[in-house]
């Protein structure tokens, strides 16, 4: 038996739960952070808008912030759409009816980075768009080649309570704690340290740079898991460790 506690909004999380009934696993999710608009300066990226442009979306959240420019971009068709992952290229498909350029596998800002040095002209544009808390590094990387880059925040992150995730942990089999963000991992990492009983805790992100210089002494094991795998390759995973 093992329990999964989902704190983070993932695009497979009703496959995942099709796969632990099948599995006889428990499954919950409960938000470690809420997701707010920051206002941003249109003015400030108009004339980019305009031009022709390269355009990181550094999350799905950061598509779904930024509606106020979504038809400019659209009427634009010397713009050239990146993403991280195959979910936010699903959605900027919808929406924009283009293909966005994104790693096949291994979803991460260093792999895109690879991709649009393959993809992108000596000193072109690029406008990133990301949350407040979001990664730097695709934009000093590609500053660092010579490309002039601006960057808007469009949402951040806000930490949820989580004085319930007592009543869904349980003492007799691993909880296994899905996170995809390091305010999520920060936020639980606070409120595990108010839990007394002796539980068995295990971490499972995208990556191991996410729990840098974070405090794990309420944490177990950590297993991660790339954020490209399907559900069945996902439960799978996660099984393996618990029956090991």
């Amino acid at each position: 038996m093992m329990n999964l506690i989902v704190l983070s909004q993932i695009s497979i999380y009703k496959d995942m739960q099709k796969y632990c009934m099948l599995n006889k696993a428990s499954i919950h999710q409960i938000m470690a952070v809420k997701i707010l608009p920051v206002k941003y300066d249109i003015t400030k990226i108009i004339g980019v808008l305009n031009d022709k442009v390269n355009i990181i979306f550094q999350s799905k959240n950061a598509i779904n912030h930024s509606s106020d420019i979504h038809q400019k971009i659209k009427s634009n068709n010397k713009i050239k759409l990146y993403c991280l992952g195959k979910y936010s290229a699903e959605k900027i498909k919808k929406i924009f009816s283009f293909e966005a350029i994104h790693p096949s596998k291994n979803y991460s800002s260093e792999k895109l980075l690879d991709l649009i040095a393959e993809k992108s002209l000596a000193k072109s544009k690029f406008l990133i768009i990301k949350g407040e808390d979001g990664r730097a590094y695709l934009e000093e990387k590609i500053k660092a080649k010579g490309h002039e880059v601006l960057v808007i925040d469009v949402y951040k992150r806000k930490p949820e309570d989580l004085s319930s995730l007592k009543d869904l942990i349980k003492e007799d089999v691993n909880n296994y704690f899905i996170i995809s963000s390091k305010t999520a991992l920060e936020n639980l990492v606070s409120e595990l340290k108010l839990i007394k009983s002796k539980n068995k805790n295990i971490l499972v992100i995208p990556n191991m740079r996410l729990v840098e210089g974070i405090g794990m002494e309420n944490i177990n094991d950590t297993l991660v898991i790339n954020n490209n795998e399907e559900a069945p390759e996902y439960i799978r995973i996660i099984k393996e460790h618990n029956n090991g």
